[in-house]
């Protein structure tokens, strides 16, 4: 069985589905880091505070989502949008733990650090 050429069509279709491929790949990736730390407002301090308090004792399933559930609760009164990110994240990986959960809440206590916040 002989197998027929792409027609030119057909190439520049797939050209243009590759280009397209290629330009929501790469805004995706400028909008998934934090354009600025953004301020520390009462809000955003709490969040950061609330939860490097008790991320050391969430080893369970539910303790992380009850964890998540809480920064998010409190996260949603910031204007800091990066720490709101993270939170977002945190709250996607609670549920796996492992890595993804390590990660993101290290992604949320570096957003947390690098928008002024310090541990008490």
């Amino acid at each position: 069985m002989k197998l027929k050429k792409p027609s030119r069509l057909q190439w520049l279709l797939i050209a243009a589905v590759a280009v397209a491929i290629v330009l929501v790949m790469g805004q995706r990736s400028k909008s998934d880091q934090p354009q600025d730390a953004g301020k520390l407002d009462d809000p955003a301090k709490r969040t950061c505070g609330d939860f490097a308090k008790d991320y050391p004792g969430a080893k369970t399933k539910l303790a992380r989502l009850f964890l998540a559930d809480r920064a998010l609760a409190t996260s949603v009164r910031t204007d800091n949008d990066a720490i709101s990110r993270r939170v977002s994240e945190l709250g996607r990986n609670a549920d796996d733990g492992g890595a993804k959960w390590k990660t993101s809440a290290e992604a949320l206590i570096s957003a947390c650090r690098s928008a002024g916040w310090t541990a008490l």
